[in-house]
Formats: structure tokens, C-alpha cells, sequence
């Protein structure tokens, strides 16, 4: 983490308005990409009770219940976290990704477990998430790993929600009017004109 001096950022205002303006525009976008999906999750009340083929035929992120399937726990695989406060607090195990297969062949659906997860305990019980997020709950990555095996492949993000979407959506609106904030008070730091101590080369009168 880079830390700048309060001193410095009055002496230089301009650093704090390319910081803060950087900093909207990029959480700025990432809401504009991310309102989409926000959207139609926010549109849902309950969560959809889909089968397996409707879920991994999903196209857009929605909310859904998921009771059939079978659990393949002896290809189940995790990720690690990498950033050594994260695994002090939160463990060493970022995701449990469960793959989990229906009637119909070539199809997977994959159950993305936020930590680590003991898949023989709870196999066979329904699951509710969120299914074909690019964006809020992205799993692109989990997708280019399993799609190496050749199937159709959904990630179900279980444990996400609307609420869950509303709640970071919130954050980073609210992080993107810091920067704004930041930004336009610098902003008025370095056009504000300076200060007049006196004009040159006039020497004060002296009482006699």
C-alpha cells in the first residue's frame, strides 16, 4: 500500500485530484458494466427453483434453488487465497468448487463454496445461488477451468443474493463519491489563487 504525505498532497494538489479521479472512474465503470446484471437480480423476491439443464442454460445471472443432481466430491478441487492477511483471517481456502452432473450428458454444473467445505457432509442437499455472473460475482475464471474438460459448464455462486448484490453495489457507489469527493477538493485546492503576502519590491511604511 503506497502512502502519501497530507503535506505533499497540499503542496502538489494535483496528485489528489488524478487519485481521486482515477479512482471514480474506474468504480464508476465498474458500476455502469455491473448495473445489468444488478438489475435483474434485483427484480427477483425468491430465488427460481430451476433444474440442472435450466440452470446451465442460463445465459443471464439469476437467483435459483438447485435439489437434484449428483455430487461428484472426489473431483472437487480448491483455490487457495494469496494475500497473507486474507488466510490469517479467513482461512487458507478462498473456494470449493463441487461439480455436480444431471440426466443429460456433456452437461456440469459447478457449486463454487465460499472456504473450505466437507462435500461428503453436505452432498445431496439443495443448493441456492446465483448462477451466470460475469460481474458481481464473477466466475470467470472457475468457467475457463472447468470448460478445459470439454462440457457445458454454469457456475452457481452458492450463497450469493440479491441482497448480497445490493450490498456490494452499494459499496462501491459509495467508494466512487469518496473519490469524486476527494478529487473535486484538491481540485479546488490547486485552482484557488494563492495567498497574497504583499507586493514586491513595496516596503511597509514605518511611523515616524
Amino acid at each position: 500500500m503506497v502512502h502519501i504525505d497530507p503535506a505533499t498532497l497540499r503542496r502538489y494538489p494535483i496528485i489528489g485530484v488524478l487519485l481521486g479521479g482515477v479512482t471514480a472512474v474506474l468504480l464508476g465503470y465498474l458500476i455502469y458494466s455491473g448495473w445489468p446484471e444488478a438489475r435483474a437480480l434485483f427484480g427477483q423476491k425468491t430465488p427460481d427453483r430451476l433444474s440442472l439443464h435450466d440452470i446451465v442454460s442460463q445465459r443471464t445471472a439469476r437467483w435459483v434453488t438447485l435439489s437434484e443432481g449428483e455430487w461428484h466430491c472426489d473431483r472437487a478441487i480448491t483455490t487457495e487465497r494469496t494475500q497473507i492477511v486474507e488466510r490469517m483471517f479467513r482461512g487458507k481456502i478462498e473456494t470449493t468448487e463441487v461439480p455436480i452432473t444431471g440426466p443429460i450428458e456433456r452437461e456440469l454444473l459447478v457449486a463454487s463454496f465460499d472456504g473450505e467445505l466437507k462435500c461428503a457432509e453436505r452432498s445431496g442437499r439443495p443448493l441456492t445461488g446465483v448462477v451466470a455472473s460475469n460481474q458481481i460475482f464473477t466466475s470467470r475464471s472457475a468457467l475457463q477451468r472447468w470448460r478445459q474438460s470439454g462440457y457445458e459448464v454454469a457456475i452457481l455462486n452458492v450463497g450469493a443474493s440479491p441482497r448480497w448484490a445490493l450490498i456490494m453495489f452499494l459499496g462501491l457507489v459509495t467508494l466512487a463519491l469518496g473519490g469524486l469527493v476527494f478529487c473535486l477538493y484538491y481540485l479546488r485546492l490547486m485552482l484557488r489563487p494563492a495567498r497574497r503576502e504583499g507586493l514586491p519590491g513595496m516596503e511597509p511604511i514605518q511611523p515616524s
